[in-house]
């Protein structure tokens, strides 16, 4: 795999492939479209974290997905009452992205 090459200008979005949880012991794999933050903004949002309602904290980290239903915010508040563990895989994988703490095999 090659290395990506910093920039220091940064980036507006980044993409990673969240791991929902489905009922039934399966998963489903979507590539989402993550906001980049700068590391003040980023510690902001997890100071409020606890705090914040899942669907506010989902679209504060989310530009985008890949699925076949358009992304919006009545999208993704059908997609975390559908899938109850959605909201935690979004936001696991954005913070590990972001703070680059990959998952172990």
């Amino acid at each position: 795999m090659a290395k990506a090459k910093l920039s220091l200008a940064g980036e507006a979005t980044f993409k990673a492939t969240v791991t929902i949880p489905v009922p039934g012991g399966t998963t489903a794999d979507v590539e989402w479209t993550f906001a980049w933050m700068e590391r003040d903004t980023f510690k902001e949002f997890l100071k409020n974290l606890a705090g914040a309602e899942d669907i506010d904290a989902l679209m504060d980290v989310s530009r985008g997905w890949d699925l076949d239903d358009a992304f919006g915010k009545a999208a993704v508040e059908k997609l975390i009452q559908k899938y109850v563990g959605a909201t935690r895989a979004v936001l696991d994988k954005f913070i590990s992205e972001l703070s680059g703490q990959r998952e172990k095999n």
